[in-house]
């Protein structure tokens, strides 16, 4: 059966990394139909709209969406995490021979944050102090009233049951598969739940039940802080950790830097009925027409949407080819060490291919 896939090709510099993916993935013959389509800057200046309908009707149409990075979280970026519920973003950190860490003994780090997507802190909801005056909020722990005449602002965390147990469900089936292919099948999760007793409690305990449900894997807890610092002085004790929003994409961010950055590190946005898959890292706007900027973020992100659409070993051929490039150190990008060119790389895939 032919599998669909939207391209977004995202702003800035993102073009420049996503085209020549896809080009890779049209020369290996999958069934798959590429559905190109114009969100941002191009659609503005053809629909006078960043995000027209044309866009959403191929998104809609597509199993998946391969996605470039914005300027925006609203829109198409908006479209696909919040109105697609992709809930799940798994974050790999997997040190591969090549790769430029600054760590002494970087071999053996592999591991995936499973960070919650659409709720925390990040949808948003925020305003003045004065706003929550009728609500009468009285912190127990301190013993004291929120002083709503105060000058300021408020941001409102939000963590549900149902989010929660889904996200869960999905870090323990990751821990799972990895078991099967050699990992240490344990599920991490890291929360600041010493303090936030009610929100952040509630993400521990959900986690501690689900994984209780799967007698294969083991269970691990740790503070967030904590498990920042354990990243950098052991990454090698890591599995799966699932985290809440804020904080996974924090630690995601320092976990990429432990491989060599987040040019190499891709990303996968998983719901119960749809899929986006794209790169870590920003726009990068400073490097736009320069064919400099590192494809590995989207190409082994590539490998993540492969593995969605059940082309397992076509995704493992392609992430190999791209390991190889590092392995041979000959065709790497600058913030790799190397002097190669975007197309350089992609073109050295290829010829791995």
């Amino acid at each position: 059966m032919t599998r669909k896939v939207c391209v977004v090709k995202g702003d800035g510099a993102c073009p420049e990394v996503v085209v020549p993916a896809v080009q890779i993935l049209e020369g290996m013959g999958l069934d798959i139909e590429f559905l190109w389509t114009l969100t941002n800057d191009e659609a503005l200046a053809k629909y006078g709209e960043v995000f027209p309908q044309s866009a959403k009707q191929a998104i809609d149409e597509a199993d998946c969406t391969i996605f470039g990075s914005t300027t925006s979280v609203v829109g198409v970026h908006g479209y696909l995490r919040w109105g697609k519920k992709c809930f799940a973003n798994l974050r790999p950190t997997k040190y591969r021979p090549g790769l430029r860490s600054p760590l002494k003994n970087p071999e053996g780090i592999d591991f995936v944050i499973v960070r919650e997507n659409i709720e925390g802190l990040y949808p948003g909801w925020e305003g003045d102090i004065a706003q929550l005056a009728p609500l009468h909020l009285r912190n127990s722990m301190l013993e004291a009233d929120l002083d709503t005449t105060a000058k300021g602002k408020f941001a409102v965390k939000v963590t549900t049951e149902e989010v929660t147990r889904d996200l869960c469900q999905i870090a323990c089936q990751l821990a799972l598969k990895r078991k099967a292919r050699g990992s240490q099948g344990k599920v991490t999760v890291s929360s600041k739940y010493n303090v936030l007793t009610q929100s952040d409690e509630l993400f521990r305990r959900i986690a501690e039940e689900t994984v209780s449900q799967y007698p294969e894997l083991t269970f691990n807890q740790l503070f967030v802080d904590n498990c920042a610092q354990q990243l950098v002085k052991n990454p090698q004790q890591f599995d799966v950790i699932v985290m809440c929003n804020e904080h996974g994409d924090i630690l995601g961010d320092e976990a990429g830097a432990l491989i060599g950055g987040l040019g190499i590190v891709p990303g996968a946005l998983i719901g119960k009925d749809y899929a986006y898959f794209g790169p870590v890292h920003g726009t990068a706007p400073k490097y736009v027409g320069l064919n400099i900027i590192n494809p590995t973020a989207v190409l082994l992100s590539v490998c993540l949407m492969l593995e969605y659409l059940e082309f397992e070993k076509e995704a493992q051929r392609l992430e190999e080819a791209v390991y190889q490039v590092y392995k041979e150190g000959k065709h790497l990008t600058r913030d790799q060490g190397g002097t190669a060119s975007t197309t350089e790389f992609c073109e050295a895939v290829k010829a791995n291919l």
